[in-house]
C-alpha cells in the first residue's frame, strides 16, 4: 500500500468535520474506516491513554455528544507528506455553560492506510468526556 495523496488527506479530514457537525454518527464511523482500513489510534488529547480501534472511536463519539452537541471550526489545515495540522475550534456546552475549546489536531496516515491522531487542547473543567478520556484506552507503554 502506499500513502494517501495530499489531496485524500485534506479531503479525509474535510469529510471527518462536516459528519461530526452534522451528528451523522454511522457517517463518520464508516468514512474512517473506509480512510484507515489499517487501524485508527486517538491520544485525545495528548497525555490520555491512546484509543485503539473503531468501537472505541464510537465509544469517543457517544461521550462527546453525551455532554453537548459540539460543533467543528476549521481555521487552517496543513499537509506535509503523510502528516496534516489542524487549527481548530470545538464549540459547545459544558456544565450549561458555552465553551469555545481552542486546539490543534495533528493526523499520521501510515502507508498501511492506519491513522494516527493527536489532539492539543484542554480539556474543559467539570467536563464528564473529561474524565472518561483520562482513564480509558492504553498508555503508549502498555501497547
Amino acid at each position: 500500500m502506499t500513502e494517501p495523496s495530499v489531496d485524500e488527506i485534506r479531503h479525509a479530514i474535510g469529510r471527518h468535520i462536516e459528519l461530526w457537525n452534522s451528528k451523522d454518527r454511522d457517517g463518520w464511523l464508516q468514512h474512517w474506516q473506509s480512510t484507515a482500513p489499517g487501524g485508527y489510534a486517538l491520544e485525545d488529547p495528548v497525555g490520555t491513554p491512546v484509543k485503539r480501534g473503531y468501537e472505541l472511536l464510537g465509544e469517543v463519539w457517544d461521550r462527546a455528544f453525551d455532554e453537548t452537541a459540539w460543533k467543528i471550526t476549521m481555521k487552517q489545515c496543513i499537509v506535509c507528506g503523510n502528516e496534516a495540522a489542524l487549527v481548530m475550534v470545538n464549540e459547545g456546552t459544558v456544565g450549561g455553560a458555552a465553551v469555545a475549546v481552542e486546539g490543534v489536531e495533528l493526523y499520521r496516515f501510515g502507508e498501511d492506510r492506519s491513522v494516527h491522531q493527536r489532539t492539543f487542547y484542554e480539556l474543559p473543567e467539570g467536563s464528564e468526556y473529561a474524565e472518561w478520556t483520562e482513564k480509558t484506552g492504553d498508555r503508549d507503554d502498555e501497547a
